[in-house]
C-alpha cells in the first residue's frame, strides 16, 4: 500500500511539474511530452483512412501516368546538395521510415530534419526551388503566403519563439530516384506537404493548408491573404442547395469543437461516409462542386 502511495505520489509531482512547465514555456513542455505521445501513436500499425476500419483493395494503382518526375527529383538532389554533411544526416530518413507518420500541423511539435530558420540564402532558394518543382505555381504560392501569415501571427502575438515565417522544415525519405520509391516532406504550423514519388507516379497527401488569420491587413505582410477562391466557391455551393439538400449536406450546424478527420497522429481514422452524393446534385450544382474541389 505504501508502494503503491508512492508511485501514485510521484506520479502526480510528475503532472504538476508537466502542468507547470506548460504554462510557463509551452515549446519546451512540448518537447518533453511531443515525443512519448509520438511513439504511443506510431506503436499502432499504419491502415490508412477507410470508410469503415477495412482497406478497400485496388482503390489506388501503380501505373504509368506519362508525365516526368525528373525536374521534382533534380530539385531534390540540388536541395540535398546544399546543405552540410550535418544537415543532410539530419534531413534523409530511409523511405519507409516512420518520419512520414510524425507531421503536425500545430506549432507545438518536435520537428526534424532541417529548417529554414538555419539555411543561407542558397539552401532556403534549393528548398523553394524543391516546394515549385513539386506544386502548382498556385500551390507554391499559397504555400510561401502561408508562411508569410505565420510571420504576421508572430507580429501579432508578438511571439516569435513559437511562430514565425520561416518556422517549417524540410525531411527527404529515400534517395531520389528515377525508379525507386523516395519523397520528401515539408512539416510546420498550418502547412504540411508529403511528396511520395515512384517512377512518374506522385501522390502528394497527406497535404494541410490553413492559416489563422487568413489575411493580413496590416504590418509588413499587408494584403497577404489565402483561400479566399475556396471560401467563396464554397459559399456558392452551399447557397445553391435547397432546404432538403443542405439538412444532409451540413453534417453539424454548430462549430463547437475542431470537428477536424485525418489530422496529425489520426493516420487511421475511420471516416463514414456522410452528406450528399455528387450525383444527386443536378448539372448546376455540380460544376459548383467540382469547382470547389
Amino acid at each position: 500500500m505504501r508502494r503503491a502511495l508512492q508511485v501514485v505520489g510521484v506520479g502526480l509531482a510528475v503532472l504538476v511539474v508537466l502542468i507547470g512547465l506548460a504554462i510557463w514555456d509551452p515549446v519546451a513542455a512540448s518537447r518533453v511530452i511531443w515525443p512519448v505521445l509520438e511513439n504511443v501513436v506510431l506503436d499502432e500499425p499504419f491502415l490508412g483512412i477507410t470508410a469503415d476500419g477495412e482497406i478497400e483493395p485496388g482503390l489506388f494503382r501503380i501505373e504509368a501516368t506519362g508525365v516526368s518526375t525528373e525536374p521534382i527529383r533534380d530539385a531534390a538532389v540540388a536541395f540535398l546538395a546544399s546543405l552540410t554533411p550535418e544537415q543532410r544526416g539530419r534531413t534523409l530518413f530511409p523511405v519507409d521510415d516512420p518520419e512520414w507518420r510524425r507531421w503536425a500541423n500545430i506549432h507545438l511539435s518536435t520537428r526534424q530534419g532541417v529548417g529554414l530558420l538555419e539555411m543561407d540564402a542558397a539552401q532556403t532558394e534549393a528548398a523553394f526551388g524543391l516546394m515549385a518543382a513539386t506544386l502548382s505555381a498556385r500551390g507554391f504560392e499559397t504555400s510561401r503566403d502561408i508562411m508569410r501569415l505565420e510571420g504576421h501571427l508572430a507580429d501579432l502575438m508578438d511571439d516569435h519563439y513559437q511562430y514565425g515565417e520561416r518556422r517549417y522544415w524540410f525531411t527527404v525519405m529515400g534517395e531520389p530516384s528515377e525508379s525507386g520509391p523516395w519523397g520528401w516532406q515539408l512539416d510546420g504550423h498550418h502547412l504540411i506537404v508529403n511528396c511520395f514519388v515512384l517512377g512518374d507516379q506522385v501522390v502528394l497527401t497527406p497535404t494541410f493548408m490553413g492559416s489563422e488569420p487568413t489575411r493580413a491587413d496590416t504590418g509588413r505582410f499587408a494584403g497577404t491573404a489565402i483561400l479566399e477562391e475556396e471560401l467563396a466557391a464554397g459559399l456558392a455551393l452551399i447557397n445553391a442547395l435547397d432546404d432538403a439538400q443542405r439538412a444532409v449536406a451540413i453534417i453539424d450546424p454548430d462549430k463547437t469543437a475542431n470537428n477536424n478527420h485525418g489530422e496529425l497522429f489520426q493516420d487511421n481514422a475511420v471516416v463514414p461516409y456522410e452528406g450528399l452524393r455528387l450525383g444527386e446534385l443536378d448539372d448546376a450544382q455540380q460544376a459548383l462542386a467540382l469547382r470547389l474541389i
